[in-house]
This record gives C-alpha cells, structure tokens and sequence, in this order.
C-alpha cells in the first residue's frame, strides 16, 4: 500500500446482475492495471477475484464480495467485487455501505436486469455515485442502443461518455468523446470518418450534461466558449457525485475493450473519502448527550478513529478476518480500540491488505482504506470499530433479512454439536444468514437469500468441517384455540384402593380470549373446597394440557381457564393428583368449546416491475393471500398483502420463476387466524403422520 493521502484513494464496487461480467471486468482492470500478469477468466476457472471452491466448481457466479486493493499511477485503490445472483446479493448490500463509488456493469445483449437493479437502488440509498459499463459488445446480439436505452429506469441521467466502433465480431474499439481520440484494440487513432458526426453530436451532449452541473461553466458553455477537457470532467464529476447524471462507457471485459478508458476514469470521476460527506455517528466525547444526538464525522486522519466492519472472512486454519472500512482518524497495529456495538474493548494485532486470498501487511490504515485485523473476538459483521477515548461511533450498517428458512438435520446424532458450531462460524462470515430454534415446533431453522444460498452454505460446511446436513421444508407452528364458553367442566383423579390413595376433584370454566392475550387463570372458589395451596397445581395442570390441544395436538392459546368449585380429601390430595386433574378438566372443557386450527399469517411486501403485477395478483389469491394495498413508482409496483405462512415457505422460489428474477420481496409475522374448514383435515392428518 502507498503512503498516498486521501484524495489518492479510491475505493468501489462492482455491482451488477449474475453474468453481466462484474467479475471479469474487474479482472481486465487488474491485468490492465499491471497488478497481475495473465488475464483470468470465470468460465475457466483461473479468476483471481472468484478464488473459493465453490466458485470454480462449475459454479461461475460469485457467491461472496472479494476485495482487491492495488497501486496505480499513484493512486491507491479498493476494488470490490460483489456477487449479482440474488440469492448472495445480501453480501454485497452490506458491503456497498461502506464504499465511496460504484461501478454498474450491464449487459449489452441484455440490458439492466434484476441484480443490477437491486444493486442499484441499494448504491443510490447509500448515495453512492454509480459509473456505468455497457459489457460485452463483442457478443452476438449485442446491442449498445437498446443496452442504454433500459438504463431509462434509472433516476440519473444517463451521459455516454464512451461509444462503440464497431459492433458484435466487427467490435474494433471505443471513442473516447471527451478526448475525442478513438482507442482501438491496437492503440490510439483518429477517429473514422463516417463516426465523426456521430461522436460530434454525443460530444455535445455530454459537454452540456457536464456544463449543466457547475455554475461556471454552464455561463461559460452559454457563451458559446469551449470547455477545456479537464472542465468537462470536473463537471462530470461534480453532476455524478451529486447523483443526477450516471457516466456510462463501453467496451468488452474479456476482450479489454474499453477497459483502459475505464481504469481512467474510475479514478477521475469516482470521488476521493474526502468527497463522502454522509458520515455521522453520536459523540461521546466528553459530554454527556442524547443518544440519538448525532454528528458529522470528517475523514480526517488526525480525527478520533472510527470504523465499520463490512465483512468477516473465516478460514478453519487461519481464523477469522474481519474487514473494515476506515471513515476517520489513523490504524495502526497493537492498537486498542472500542466495539461501540458490544461495548467491549478488542486489540488490533496486525493490519493487512486484501489481495482476493492473499494478505499484505501493511504499517497503518487511514480514512478510506479498506483494511482487515485476524482474531477480533466478537467483532460481527455491521459492528462499530472507534478509539476508546473521545470515542465516536457510527451509524451500523443495514443487515438484510433472509427471505427462505429450511429445517436442518445432521445425518447423525453425534454430529448435532459439530454442525451447529460449524454453522455458527459460516453464520457469523455471512450475517445474511441466520440459525434459530422454532421453539413451537422445535426445529432449527437456516435462513437466507434464497435456496441456492442455503445448499451453498451446505457445501460449505461439507467442504470446511466434514459435516453433512439434510435440508427440509420446515414445519408450520400451528396452534389451537376454542371460539365458545363452556362451564362447570369436572377434572377428577381418584385412586383409594390399597396403599397410598390419590384424590383430587375440580370444576373448570373455559372461555375464550382475543387472539394474542395467550393463557390467564383465575380462582373463583369460595368456601375451602380446595385448600388454596393447591390452586397452583390446578394451574400447571391446565397450562400442561395447552401443550397439545384436541384438534391435531398444536399448543392451545388465548383461553382463560377458571377454577369455580372441587373437592378434596384430608389424606389422599396432594398436588400432583390435583395437577392430573386441572390437565383433565381442561383437555375435557376444550372438546366442548368448539376448539379451531389457527394458523400463523405474515405481512408481505412484494416489489416488482408493472409488467408482472397481474401474474403476482393472480398467485397471491391462489395463494389465500389478502391484498391490502398497492403502491406504484416510476419503475416498481409494492404490493402489501397477508398470506398464511403455509403458502409462503418456498415463495422465493416461486417468484423468482413468475418475474424472471426480478421482484423481491420481505416478510414478518403478522398474527394467527382459524385454518379455513375445507383445509384443516389436511393439516390434522399430517400432525398425525409427524
């Protein structure tokens, strides 16, 4: 790492749909850049970024954010590469809050699809200025027209400031409009003369996009003087990071068509940690202050440090790697700092430069480095790293929430430990997944992105720890309530014949509560028919018989039992007799309450293109989906609705294949409604069979 200062620095990610070629882009700038000696390639298995097993194993795509810092011409840069299938695009979501740029890679046979779209948003959230490259131009149907035409659902401008010569095989090069110079595949030319009006009228139109943005120069352009190169791309510069204009270049990645003009202007026109001004966190220095008090942090090296951890690497031999963004002050090693998130102090060993899977110790970090420290115990991903005298600690980052869970079961008993240590460390590098414990139906839960996601996280655990899981469709935690009051139900245990007797006798009423007020019980005996010392036991007695109710054996809820008159004898009542007989009264009151299936809903929101709103309507009713709203943008429609969990364990799936990967969508419990008759013989029949 060069000892550059902060207007030297560069860091960004590569964001795009599944394909597109983000990865290979970022491989061509590497090679063109000088930092490796041979091109790799996806396809072939010696990518330099897509380096873990599960990458190179017949599965192309990128299943994890790989980072690789470099030096060039003085500059130091940060290039991340984040996947675009949108089962791990939850990685690179996380990771894109803690960069100052993006690149957008969209194909040019294709155009902007559902990845790059999800990406986008995400960029545009974290205000992230966003560079555009038109990839693969040299491939059959390729269309740079219709390309930039889908770049329309953008809320940017988008300025070519790179065209193609060329086309498909005919693909000779790209013209750089602001230079005016036509770069071909074997060196700088003049530009040919039947492109020339062509590149004249885009170069008007790019120099009025970047006029448009800068007071002086748009008098300046008004006047009808020239702008100076240099004012061409301040203007760029100060239109994109203002997020109203989106450069866009073209080329071909594999071919390395375009990707020098690239490698140029990433670093002209993506804006230096001084640029990023959208920093704050609550101040601690000193002063006593509200909570939610915030400030503004500047990316000064001599500032208090702060640091957002964005990703944590786990290797079995090596340990565990977390990765942070610097936001202010200076790193250096053997350095003790605070976990704003825990509150706990941790010591910063040594500090290393990421190289995709090759670490190079470095002697300090400053703002807008992009650094990892091994073995910080419990530092998470999304954690907040400060000094720990005048301490400021940031804003954490948004995690996303999984959208598909999957019972697990370890192929053997004796693994059960194993496993679930093991998971917990993959858990714990990719915090888009998460491992809990259904307590009402008792099986542990994956959840994450989608299913490819989670089989990944299998393979995984088969290839780091030896351990094999099985994956199922988990179980709905049904539950069971009454909807009528029945009254003076008798619960009676009597045993007197011979040795020690057992004898208890009570009347129960039993009513039902609204949905949520869970289990009340209440003493109404009057007159010592049951000695007060045993009400208790009457109590558990009732709240064990809620562990399996009379319809299919789910939990009975929101009933309220109360206990109105028994009888006891002076010798053989005790409390164990007068528990059995609360569970009998209970169980015998709740058959004749006329007892109901509920079945647990979730509140839904579905974002997707207009194009498919009729195709997701139509499979939310079949569904027994309750539509409650819809909201329509200039690109996406929200649909909010309440759907059974039963009809939502595989959705993600489902729409992925209705919308071509293009709608998302989240979801959370919302509450529980009796199961529809015509359902219910269904849902008893397999509790039944387990």
């Amino acid at each position: 790492m060069q000892n550059v200062g902060i207007e030297k620095t560069r860091n960004f990610a590569l964001i795009g749909h599944a394909g597109d070629g983000k990865t290979s882009l970022g491989e061509s700038i590497l090679h063109r850049a000088g930092v490796v000696h041979t091109l790799g390639a996806v396809d072939s298995g010696s990518s330099v970024l897509n380096y873990l097993p599960e990458e190179r194993d017949g599965h192309t795509a990128s299943i994890s954010t790989h980072l690789y810092a470099f030096d060039w011409e003085g500059v130091h840069v940060t290039l991340v590469d984040t996947p675009g299938d949108p089962n791990f695009l939850g990685d690179g979501e996380i990771a894109l809050q803690a960069m100052d740029g993006s690149v957008l890679v969209v194909s040019a046979v294709d155009g902007l699809r559902a990845g790059g779209e999800q990406m986008l948003r995400v960029a545009e959230q974290a205000h992230l200025p966003i560079l555009v490259f038109i990839n693969g131009l040299d491939r059959e149907q390729a269309d740079f027209e219709k390309a930039l035409a889908t770049l329309d659902l953008l809320d940017h401008k988008p300025v070519v400031i790179a065209m193609p010569v060329g086309i498909r095989a005919g693909l000779q090069g790209v013209i750089d409009l602001v230079k005016m110079e036509f770069i071909s595949t074997s060196g700088t030319k003049e530009i040919p003369d039947d492109m020339k009006d062509e590149a004249l009228e885009r170069r008007e139109a790019l120099v009025e996009a970047a006029a448009e943005w800068d007071d002086r120069l748009l008098e300046k352009y008004l006047e009808g003087e020239t702008l100076s190169e240099d004012e061409i791309q301040r203007g760029l510069a100060r239109g994109m990071r203002g997020g109203e204009i989106v450069p866009v270049i073209c080329g071909s990645a594999l071919n390395e068509v375009g990707v020098d003009l690239m490698l140029h202007e990433l670093i002209d026109l993506l804006p230096s940690p001084l640029d990023h001004t959208d920093w704050h966190g609550v101040s601690l220095e000193g002063r006593a202050v509200p909570e939610e008090e915030t400030v503004h942090v500047e990316p000064d090296p001599n500032a208090s440090f702060s640091a957002l951890v964005f990703k944590t690497i786990v290797d079995r031999y090596a340990g565990t790697l977390s990765v942070m963004r610097v936001v202010s002050g200076t790193l250096k090693p053997d350095t003790e700092l605070l976990d704003a998130t825990t509150g706990k102090s941790v010591r910063v060993g040594k500090i290393y430069s990421l190289q995709s899977n090759k670490h190079q110790e470095v002697p300090e970090a400053g703002p807008g480095d992009i650094v990892a420290a091994p073995k910080l115990k419990d530092v998470h991903t999304g954690n907040v790293l400060t000094c720990l005298k005048g301490a400021v600690p940031l804003h954490e980052l948004v995690i996303p929430k999984g959208v598909i869970s999957y019972a697990i079961q370890p192929h053997s008993k004796k693994q059960e430990e194993k496993v679930f240590e093991g998971l917990s460390r993959l858990v714990e590098e990719d915090p888009s997944l998460h491992l809990d414990r259904e307590p009402d139906t008792g099986e542990f839960l994956l959840t994450g992105m989608g299913e490819l996601h989670l089989r990944t996280t299998v393979q995984k655990l088969h290839r780091m720890y030896g351990l094999d899981i099985r994956l199922r469709v988990p179980k709905v935690p049904y539950r069971e309530t009454v909807t009528l009051p029945v009254k003076n139900v008798e619960g009676k245990l009597k045993k007197q014949s011979g040795g020690a007797g057992m004898f208890g006798v009570c009347f129960i009423n039993l009513e039902p509560l609204k949905r949520g007020e869970g289990f009340v019980f209440e003493d109404k005996v009057v007159g010592g028919a049951i000695p007060r010392g045993f009400l208790p036991a009457i109590e558990k007695g009732a709240v064990d018989a809620c562990e399996k109710g009379p319809v299919a054996g789910y939990p009975l809820v929101d009933v309220k039992v109360s206990c109105i008159d028994g009888k006891h004898h002076s010798v053989d009542s005790n409390e164990m007799a007068f528990r059995l007989a609360g569970s009998f009264a209970l169980r015998a009151a709740a058959a004749k309450a006329h007892p109901v299936l509920l079945e647990p809903y979730m509140w839904v929101e579905i974002a997707i293109p207009a194009s498919h709103v009729g195709d997701i309507m139509g499979d939310l009713a079949s569904r027994r989906g309750i539509v409650l709203g819809t909201q329509v943008d200039q690109h996406r429609t929200l649909i909010e609705a309440k759907v059974p969990m039963a009809e939502m364990l595989e959705y993600a799936l489902v729409l992925t294949s209705l919308t071509g990967g293009t709608g998302a969508f989240r979801m959370e419990y919302s509450h529980y409604d009796p199961v529809p008759a015509k359902f219910v013989s269904k849902v008893v029949e397999a509790a039944r069979k387990g």
